[in-house]
């Protein structure tokens, strides 16, 4: 009994001895990056919540050996034949593609959506400014995607089916890119990431040649008549096998995941460009070509490892989420003035369109701690584009004035 004691109490302090030295190098670690984020929270708009969340967040992303442990507890899973991971927070469909998930039996409700967006179009001063809202798919796909016996089902689809409906119905033009999927000619295995919920940057690219052929015949413009912005053989198409891991998998671990290809796009014609970007108070300037001014090749040379958010490639176009971005094609001044209250989904394809516009803004509601509608009436546009993906209809994006 005595030595039964002994061996627990050696094991014990062993155990203590390992959590006291993993800690302290966990502090020591995350100390440098700890003050980084501080400084960066420091503009009086940001809450303290949102300081405490960045502090959190920066000690979770810094945690010493954090990705081993991810990719253990991965395996682990993969071993299992589990199609979930951390109580349906990441799930695995037939396919093998990674889904975000909720337990739902319905649509979610969305008439307070409708309103807003309803009034954001009644409050634009400039009535020549048309406002649009414009559906992207989701990763979920009709016909192709299946789920295991067992794992929930969010009804995202169901939801931006009803959302459209009802704007229709209150007198907002809506587009909806799912429709278009089929005629792309990409295998629905292509249009999206396995790792990621974002669609690939070729899917991306085709929803932009379908955009621009969308708002030509509805609204009489007459943007790229002779094909020439929206032929892809007049872009570089370069793929990186094996080369990315999107939120989904940096989640689940590599072993659980797998890992992706990725394509960058940009011109082989000559263009020029300035991009202004402002998130808090970092703000950033720069001129150049497109792939100069609204491509950034960091996540392409990171030694963080595939894992690390400074290697997210889909980040590339226009740096990722910024509180407001202003691109300016400065060899199409006569093209339309465009703006996108969006989420990260629609990031390349704005970049896409800007080679056929002479402005493009962008506002992302969860960076921009402004007014939406006063930005909004604060530039110059023909067209503003409100685009969510279904999974993002919710109150947390749609930060926008209510009409009384």
């Amino acid at each position: 009994m005595e030595r039964l004691f002994i061996k627990k109490l050696i094991t014990t302090i062993l155990f203590i001895i390992i959590l006291l030295v993993f800690s302290f190098y966990n502090v020591k670690v995350t100390y440098r990056p700890i003050l980084e984020s501080l400084k960066q929270e420091k503009a009086p708009s940001v809450s303290l919540g949102n300081r405490i969340k960045a502090v959190e967040d920066t000690i979770t992303d810094n945690t010493y050996g954090k990705y081993k442990f991810i990719e253990l507890y991965g395996y682990i899973q993969k071993l299992m034949y589990k199609n979930e991971e951390s109580n349906f927070e990441v799930i695995k469909d037939k396919n093998g593609f990674l889904h975000y998930t909720f337990f739902a039996e319905k649509p979610n409700p969305v008439y307070k959506l409708v309103k807003r967006t309803k009034a954001l179009k009644e409050g634009l001063e400039d009535k020549n400014t048309k406002l649009i809202y414009m559906m992207p798919p989701d990763k979920y796909i009709k016909g192709y995607t299946k789920l295991p016996y067992g794992i929930p089902y969010n009804y995202a689809n169901e939801t931006a089916d009803v959302f459209l409906k009802l704007l229709n119905e209150n007198n907002v033009d809506t587009i909806d890119l799912r429709k278009n999927l089929d005629k792309s000619g990409i295998s629905k295995d292509q249009l999206f990431f396995k790792t990621d919920h974002h669609w690939k940057t070729e899917t991306a690219f085709f929803e932009f040649s379908q955009l621009v052929d969308i708002i030509n015949t509805r609204y009489g413009l007459k943007i790229d008549q002779d094909g020439f912005y929206t032929n892809k053989n007049n872009y570089n198409f370069i793929t990186y096998r094996d080369s990315y891991v999107g939120s989904m998998g940096r989640k689940t671990g590599i072993a659980y995941s797998g890992v992706d290809d990725f394509t960058l796009i940009y011109p082989k014609y000559k263009t020029n460009y300035s991009y202004y970007s402002k998130t808090g108070t970092k703000e950033t300037r720069l001129n150049g070509r497109f792939e100069e001014a609204l491509l950034t090749v960091d996540p392409f040379r990171t030694s963080k490892g595939t894992y690390s958010l400074e290697a997210d490639k889909y980040s590339s176009y226009l740096f990722g989420n910024q509180g407001i971005v202003h691109v300016v094609n400065k060899d199409n001044p006569s093209g339309p003035k465009v703006l996108f209250v969006k989420d990260s989904v629609t990031v390349p394809l704005a970049a896409f369109l800007s080679t056929v516009c002479s402005d493009v803004y962008l506002i992302d509601p969860r960076y921009y701690t402004g007014n939406i509608p006063d930005y909004i009436n604060s530039v110059k546009t023909d067209f503003v584009f409100v685009s969510f993906y279904p999974q993002d209809l919710t109150e947390d994006f749609f930060k926008f004035y209510e009409k009384n």
